[in-house]
């Protein structure tokens, strides 16, 4: 089963065997809403210029809550941009998607209870992609070092490999989220020099989101 980003962030933020969310809603919002903006960065259908995103192709995604994204980030500053997305509720939007494809029992992920099905676990596989990388040093893909980047900033990152050493855990993701793609791209990109979006390094601006939900 294929997953968008933005879904594995989420299933990655669950307990492992009940799937009872122990990351706040709002802060999950805003994971999620970074996520897609990271997902269609990496899909080349959205980039920086001149300060706000800007669609780089006239199709479809194909899927349609990456479109629905795509439509209310378009146009906006990336900060304005992930703010809009976390406000739409497309957490809950990529929650009920979960349950429909049989992934989630319910999308009441925050109420007490057991909300993961008795299998598949797809997660468990998400797991696994992470644990070659931060715990057996395999490169990243594009797609993983965006997810590392998203749990590190979330310092989630140990929570979610806990039979590995959290120090060895912690140290490679800080590693892998510095050499994200989407950082590079956005370090790039941009014809204003004084655009904060492309002026500051992209982990201190995820860092400034995360210390504000907190």
């Amino acid at each position: 089963m294929s997953l968008l980003l933005a879904e594995e962030l989420v299933l990655l933020c669950m307990d492992d065997d009940t799937g009872h969310c122990g990351v706040p809603p709002q802060d999950a919002a805003r994971g999620v809403a970074l996520a897609l903006v990271f997902e269609l960065t990496l899909r080349g259908f959205l980039a920086v210029e001149r300060e706000k995103l800007a669609p780089q192709r006239t199709t479809s995604t194909g899927d349609p809550l990456l479109d629905l994204a795509a439509q209310h980030a378009t146009a906006l500053t990336p900060t304005a941009a992930v703010d809009k997305l976390a406000a739409e509720d497309l957490l809950q939007a990529t929650l009920v998607r979960l349950v429909s494809r049989g992934v989630l029992k319910d999308a009441e992920v925050w109420a007490p209870g057991v909300h993961l099905p008795n299998d598949p676990h797809p997660e468990a596989a998400v797991r696994d992609r992470l644990r070659k990388v931060l715990a057996q040093a395999q490169d990243p893909t594009d797609h993983d070092a965006a997810l590392v980047a998203l749990l590190h900033h979330l310092d989630i990152t140990t929570r979610v490999l806990p039979d590995e050493p959290a120090d060895v855990v912690r140290t490679r993701a800080e590693n892998v989220a510095a050499r994200s793609r989407p950082m590079r791209d956005y370090q790039q990109q941009g014809s204003s020099k004084k655009s904060r979006w492309m002026s500051r390094d992209l982990m201190e601006l995820l860092g400034d989101i995360v210390h504000a939900l907190n």
